[in-house]
């Protein structure tokens, strides 16, 4: 059996994710897509006394979970909620073909908990960008025209950011932003930055770039979202933060 279990945003495991880890025979942990904290790995193996094993995103990609469910009990930790990525809904196809019975344990995901704390209405989201970290000869600026198009619809965007090899600053985020903005219309328009949501030390700012270049935005994982039209409501939430 192959079992998807999401951590959710800060590493909050439902009760039925604990009591299937336990009757599990091997556990595996994906950590390439958020940050997972080495303390709470070891305090989750010694709650279900077995040991958790980091896969890096090739042997995720790989055969090799698959492989691995065919004659045990295999369960995968996914951060947020396991079905987001594209990735893990390819294992779950590649092991119905293979017959391997399959699981699924929803949990938390950013793209509700980040709207939600920005008191943002869910519905009225676009298209999800994502910017890439920058890389020699490698600078994509296809997640911009996705926030254009957004705004052209009023529609709110939420903006991840890459994880690999190392997550994304805000900072970063920020330049990257204001250098592909060359219309300019994000000029003198508020944005909010997330920072470590579902944490204590969680941040949620709500200000023009200019602003945010020099105020202190957190530690990473970050979020950012790029507001539409803004419902009275959503507006009054907003300028509370």
């Amino acid at each position: 059996m192959l079992i998807l279990i999401g951590t959710g945003i800060s590493f909050d495991l439902t009760l039925s994710a604990i009591d299937e880890l336990k009757k599990c025979d091997e556990i595996y942990i994906e950590s390439y897509t958020n940050l997972i904290e080495n303390e709470n790995i070891s305090t989750l193996e010694k709650l279900i006394n077995k040991k958790i094993i980091s896969l890096e995103r090739s042997q995720v990609e790989s055969k090799f979970l698959i492989e691995q469910a065919k004659n045990s009990n295999v369960a995968l930790l996914v951060s947020g909620d396991p079905l987001i990525a594209t990735t893990h809904i390819s294992l779950i196809i590649d092991a119905e073909k293979a017959r391997i019975e399959t699981k699924i344990i929803h949990n938390s995901s950013i793209y509700s908990a980040a709207a939600g704390k920005a008191g943002l209405q869910i519905y009225k989201f676009g298209k999800t960008a994502s910017i890439p970290n920058p890389r020699p000869n490698y600078n994509p600026t296809s997640w911009f025209e996705i926030i254009k198009e957004n705004l052209a619809r009023e529609a709110h965007t939420l903006v991840l950011l890459d994880t690999e090899p190392k997550p994304m600053d805000a900072k970063t985020a920020l330049e990257l932003i204001e250098r592909t903005n060359k219309d300019t219309i994000l000029k003198n328009k508020k944005i909010i930055i997330l920072s470590r949501i579902g944490e204590n030390n969680e941040k949620i700012i709500y200000n023009e770039i200019e602003k945010l270049k020099i105020t202190p935005l957190g530690k990473p994982p970050f979020v950012i979202i790029i507001p539409g039209k803004l419902h009275m409501v959503e507006e009054e939430y907003l300028q509370q933060l």
